[in-house]
């Protein structure tokens, strides 16, 4: 599923500015500094993970993008944490975009 977003990221940015953020506690798959958001790839198809929310919002705070995403296997829906809206969407939906 990575490799897939990633492709379509390279290819969406013309092969600038995608990059893969690490802190000391969290990580992001993907940080679109062109488009300012943050995305987030899990294997999932019932509950996102307490840990992929907590990376976005510690991610979010130190490059303060526009948007957050999760890409999912399945699941599509919003959900809103310490204020932020983060978008939970399938992959064939991110892909065809």
């Amino acid at each position: 599923m990575e490799n897939l977003v990633a492709l379509k990221l390279f290819r969406d940015n013309q092969l600038k500015g995608l990059y893969y953020v690490k802190g000391k506690d969290f990580e992001i798959d993907f940080y679109d500094e062109i488009n300012s958001r943050l995305l987030q790839v899990t294997y999932t198809s019932d509950k996102i993970e307490e840990r992929e929310i907590r990376s976005l919002l510690k991610a979010e705070e130190m490059l303060r993008t526009k948007e957050l995403i999760v890409i999912t296997y399945d699941i599509e829906s919003e959900e809103e944490r310490e204020g932020k809206k983060i978008k939970l969407i399938p992959l064939y939906k991110f892909l065809l975009s």
